[in-house]
């Protein structure tokens, strides 16, 4: 299963299908174009997506990927679903949109039957799909570490058996390294995207060769430099 960016599988190779991979980024806006990168690559490959938000709106989800030449949009609720954790807070504006929206991000309970939803409705279409999950950070924020990993644990199970292939974002930085190692050591693999010097790395448990390869982000989106 490709990732999506350019010249990218060149060196990391294809990620695992039905998979749990911690992804890594700083924290920093462009961590968007990461994630919508793999899901329209999902799209374009007749794959349905899930994209699990808790820190941006669907609306601005499909916006950033807009200005890329990616129309989400088209594909929302037709083999595109949005699980809202992020539109609780904004309860006072109207809210037009017919997302899965889910109670807030202590509300895990729901968010997992939220989930399901959206993967009952993938697998009509594909035994195989793909989700983002933005992001573990959020939910670090609002429950201890021991109920993120017991949650991210049950999950990912399910959509592994589902035919998913998961991506769960972290922000660097902002747990303790005991807590990421923990999140490591439940996922089936790691990919790390570093912003050093003005310039963009990613790494991979599944990075052909050692090292690490640089990326570059343009009016097209993100590419990977041979």
């Amino acid at each position: 299963m490709k990732f999506g960016i350019p010249n990218l599988v060149d060196a990391v190779g294809e990620l695992p299908e039905r998979s749990n991979l911690l992804f890594i980024t700083p924290p920093r806006p462009e961590k968007n174009i990461f994630a919508a990168h793999y899901i329209n690559e999902g799209l374009t490959s007749q794959q349905p997506a899930i994209y699990v938000t808790t820190d941006i709106a669907p609306s601005e989800i499909e916006a950033r990927a807009g200005s890329f030449g990616w129309k989400f949009s088209d594909y929302t609720n037709k083999k595109l679903w949005f699980v809202d954790c992020y539109s609780w807070a904004l309860e006072k504006k109207p809210i037009e949109r017919k997302d899965i929206r889910v109670s807030g991000p202590s509300s895990l309970d729901d968010l997992s039957l939220s989930i399901n939803q959206a993967t009952y409705a993938a697998n009509k279409l594909s035994p195989l799909g793909r989700v983002v999950f933005q992001s573990l950070s959020t939910l670090l924020i609002y429950n201890t570490p021991s109920i993120v990993y017991k949650f991210c644990q049950v999950l990912g199970a399910r959509l592994k058996d589902s035919g998913m292939t998961t991506l769960f974002m972290i922000e660097e930085g902002m747990h303790q390294s005991d807590v990421v190692a923990t999140l490591e050591h439940m996922m089936d693999g790691i990919i790390e995207v570093k912003f050093e010097d003005g310039r963009w790395f990613i790494s991979s448990s599944q990075l052909r060769s050692s090292g690490k390869v640089e990326l570059k982000i343009t009016d097209k989106g993100v590419e990977a430099l041979r």
